[in-house]
C-alpha cells in the first residue's frame, strides 16, 4: 500500500496542477499525432511509413528502460523540465525545415521526446497518488487529459488543410512552453528524488513475470496501445483514400474521441466504489472488437457511418484505458519508477509491431484496410488475460 507523503491541501493543489497540466499535454499531443504519418508520407511519397516509426519507438523502447536512473538521480521536476525546454528546441527547428528527411528525422525527435516526457508525467502523477483513490485521480486525468486531445484534431486538419505543417509546429511549440514556465514556477518541489532501487533490467522484467496480475495488466495495456498504433497512423490514410478532406477527418476524429472525455472518470469512480476493474474491462475489450469487425464490412464512404463506428471503438478503448491504468496502479507505489517505465514501454513495442505487420501487410496486400485484420487477431489474444485477472474488488 501507498503511504500518505503529502499533507492533503499540498497533494490536491498539486494533482489540481498536473491535471491542467495533462490538459496542454493532450491537445499538444493531438495536434501532431493524427497528421504525423501524411508528414512521412509526403516523404516518402507512398503510404508504407512503417520504418519512421520503427526506428522511432524502438529509441523510445531503449529510452525507457533506462529512464529510471535518469529520474533516480537528477529528479522528477528536473526531468521533466529538460525533456519540455528540448522540445521546444526540436518544434522551433521544424518551422525551418521543408518536408524533407531532415524534417522527419526531426518529427521522429519530437515522437521521442513526447513519449518519454508522457512516462515522466506519469511519475509525477503517481507521487502524489494513493490507492483509495486511484481510480478518481486516473480517470480525472485522463478524461482533463482527452478533453485536450480532443480539441486537437479538427484544429490541426483545419490549419494543415489552410496554412501547412509550419503554423501546426508553432502552435504546439507554445503549448511546450506553457507547460515549462507552470512547472517551472509551480512545481518543482515535486519529491525531488525517487528512492533508488538498483534494479536492473533483468530484474524488473522478472517482477512482471512472477506477477500475474502485473503481466496481464501490461498485455492489456499493449493490446489497447496496439489498437491505438495503427489507428493513429492508418485511419488517416485510409480516410484520406477514400477521398476524405482534412476537414471532414478533422470532425469525424473530434466525434470519436468524445467518449475519452465522458467515459474515463466515471468509469474510475466506479471501479475503486464498486465493481473493480476486471469487468469494465472485458466489457470495453467486447466493445472494441465488435468494432472492428464492423470497419472490415464498411463500404461506406459516409462520414455520419465512420464517425458512428469510430465513436464506438473509443467507448470500449475509453473504459480499456482508465480501467487498466486504475489497476496497474493499484498493483505499485510511487518508488516503483522502473516498473512504470516497463509499464509504459508498452507503447513503443506496439507502435513497433504494428508498424511491421502493417508494412508487411501493405507490401503483399497493398490494402490500407488490412489493418482490421490485424487489429483482430491483437484484440482477440487479450480476452484472456482479462478474464483470468483478480480483480481488485
Amino acid at each position: 500500500m501507498k503511504k500518505e507523503v503529502y499533507k492533503k491541501g499540498a497533494q490536491g493543489r498539486a494533482i489540481k496542477l498536473i491535471v491542467f497540466l495533462g490538459f496542454i499535454f493532450g491537445l499538444s499531443i493531438s495536434l501532431l499525432a493524427y497528421i504525423a504519418s501524411s508528414y512521412f508520407k509526403q516523404v516518402v511519397h507512398g503510404d508504407n511509413v512503417s520504418i519512421f516509426y520503427i526506428i522511432t519507438f524502438t529509441i523510445i523502447f531503449i529510452a525507457l528502460f533506462n529512464l529510471n536512473k535518469l529520474i533516480e538521480g537528477f529528479g522528477r521536476a528536473r526531468t521533466l523540465m529538460s525533456l519540455l525546454i528540448f522540445q521546444v528546441g526540436v518544434l522551433f527547428a521544424l518551422q525551418f525545415v521543408p518536408v524533407s528527411i531532415g524534417g522527419a528525422l526531426l518529427l521522429m525527435t519530437y515522437y521521442i521526446i513526447y513519449s518519454i516526457a508522457w512516462v515522466v508525467f506519469d511519475i509525477v502523477l503517481e507521487a502524489y497518488s494513493t490507492d483509495s483513490k486511484t481510480g478518481h485521480i486516473r480517470g480525472l486525468f485522463l478524461s482533463v487529459n482527452n478533453m485536450g486531445i480532443l480539441v486537437g484534431p479538427m484544429l490541426s486538419m483545419f490549419l494543415l488543410e489552410n496554412y501547412g505543417f509550419d503554423i501546426i509546429f508553432m502552435a504546439t511549440m507554445f503549448l511546450y512552453i506553457i507547460m515549462f514556465v507552470t512547472i517551472l514556477i509551480a512545481l518543482n518541489d515535486i519529491q525531488g528524488h525517487v528512492k533508488r532501487q538498483n534494479l536492473s533490467i533483468r530484474q524488473t522484467l522478472s517482477k512482471f513475470k512472477h506477477n500475474a496480475n502485473l503481466w496481464k495488466a501490461y498485455w492489456m495495456s499493449f493490446t489497447l496501445r496496439f489498437f491505438y498504433a495503427v489507428m493513429t497512423i492508418y485511419m488517416p490514410l485510409f480516410l484520406r483514400e477514400i477521398g476524405m478532406s482534412w476537414s471532414e477527418i478533422g470532425i469525424i476524429f473530434t466525434v470519436m474521441l468524445i467518449p475519452f472525455v465522458i467515459v474515463e472518470y466515471p468509469a474510475g469512480v466506479l471501479a475503486d466504489k464498486k465493481y473493480g476493474e476486471k469487468e469494465m474491462l472485458f466489457l470495453g475489450l467486447i466493445i472494441v472488437i465488435g468494432s472492428v469487425i464492423m470497419m472490415f464490412f464498411i463500404e461506406s464512404t459516409s462520414i455520419v457511418v465512420w464517425m458512428s463506428v469510430l465513436f464506438m471503438s473509443r467507448v470500449g478503448a475509453a473504459l480499456l484505458e482508465s480501467m487498466q491504468d486504475s489497476y496497474f496502479y493499484k498493483q505499485i507505489d510511487g518508488n516503483n519508477v522502473a516498473l512504470i517505465n516497463v509499464f509504459r514501454s508498452t507503447r513503443a513495442i506496439a507502435y513497433i509491431l504494428s508498424a511491421i505487420l502493417m508494412g508487411l501487410f501493405l507490401l503483399f496486400f497493398d490494402n490500407i484496410q488490412s489493418m482490421v485484420v490485424v487489429l483482430f487477431i491483437v484484440l482477440t489474444r487479450g480476452i484472456y488475460p482479462v478474464i483470468t485477472l483478480k480483480d481488485t474488488k
